[in-house]
């Protein structure tokens, strides 16, 4: 059998070639690698601006609930680094250390280098607020140390944002390559840009791939079919969203990008514009959202 071209006529024939025996199967062998326990190293005071809503956790809970995700993470705070890392170390269980600004012992640099230092194999994201005192963090070399920063938009759906960022960057070459799942580029260099889209655009997703969901299955399989649906693989560069175009390109559902943003090391006004005439060169009909601040474009 031409394989290759059964499954472009017949996606579900994606279980069967890599030897799932059917469908469910096939989701049960996605995700595998997922954020169970998250470690919030936080001061009282970040933790109530994040908590003004009501309390994160049933928050987060609560909207896992609502989109059809299984388990929702437990969340787990501390308020110093050094507590922090030896409940990591002591407990094995965290699969996600975020910080914020303010912690009781050290500064959010020193915590993230320390937790590095000490083979803590764990991705580490900053969570901030958009200020002064962050900017200046992030203008320095050593702030590469964190996995990814985000800002705190007053949208506790960021959270959700930052897991299912983590989830997607460690499962998307098992998921793509060997099971088939599809993926969008998605390109901002700006973090307070992503951290208020990324939410948004996960949402819709989620929604979107729950109403392709046959009603007939019952809520288990509804479950493994979410596993499923399509990756965003957020980028900050040129150079980055290209590699990811050319491992992935033939499993590729859009692209949302920037206009302006690294290329070669160095700012690109026109980036976006270069970068969707390059991948138009590849696929003529992919679909690409071009987005921007400036009312000039």
């Amino acid at each position: 059998m031409d394989y290759t071209k059964e499954i472009k006529s017949n996606p579900e024939a994606r279980w069967v070639e890599h030897g799932y025996g059917n469908r469910f199967q096939g989701f049960q062998n996605l995700m595998r690698l997922r954020i169970a326990n998250i470690l919030l190293v936080s001061s009282l005071y970040d933790l109530y601006l994040f908590e003004e809503d009501g309390r994160l956790y049933e928050l987060i809970r609560h909207e896992y609930q609502g989109l059809n995700l299984s388990h929702s993470p437990e969340l787990t705070r501390v308020s110093s680094g050094q507590d922090a890392i030896n409940r990591v170390k002591e407990e094995g269980r965290f699969d996600l250390i975020i910080t914020t600004m303010h912690i009781e012992d050290m500064t959010p640099l020193g915590f993230a280098k320390l937790v590095k230092e000490a083979g803590l194999n764990i991705p580490i994201v900053l969570l901030g607020h958009d200020n002064r005192e962050l900017k200046a963090l992030l203008k320095k070399p050593e702030s590469s140390v964190f996995d990814k920063v985000f800002i705190w938009t007053g949208d506790f759906r960021i959270i959700i944002g930052i897991i299912k960022y983590i989830e997607d960057r460690l499962n998307v070459e098992h998921d793509s390559k060997i099971v088939g799942v599809q993926n969008v580029i998605f390109i901002e260099d700006s973090e307070r840009y992503y951290s208020a889209l990324l939410p948004i655009i996960y949402t819709e997703m989620l929604k979107q791939s729950q109403r392709l969901i046959s009603e007939g299955i019952n809520l288990s399989h509804k479950f493994l079919r979410m596993r499923a649906r399509p990756k965003i693989l957020l980028c900050s560069s040129y150079e980055e969203a290209w590699e990811y175009f050319e491992k992935y390109k033939e499993l590729e559902l859009g692209i949302i990008s920037d206009i302006a943003f690294p290329r070669n090391g160095e700012r690109d006004d026109s980036a976006g514009l270069k970068l969707a005439k390059s991948v138009k060169d590849e696929i003529s009909d992919i679909p690409i959202l071009l987005t921007s601040n400036n009312a000039e474009m």
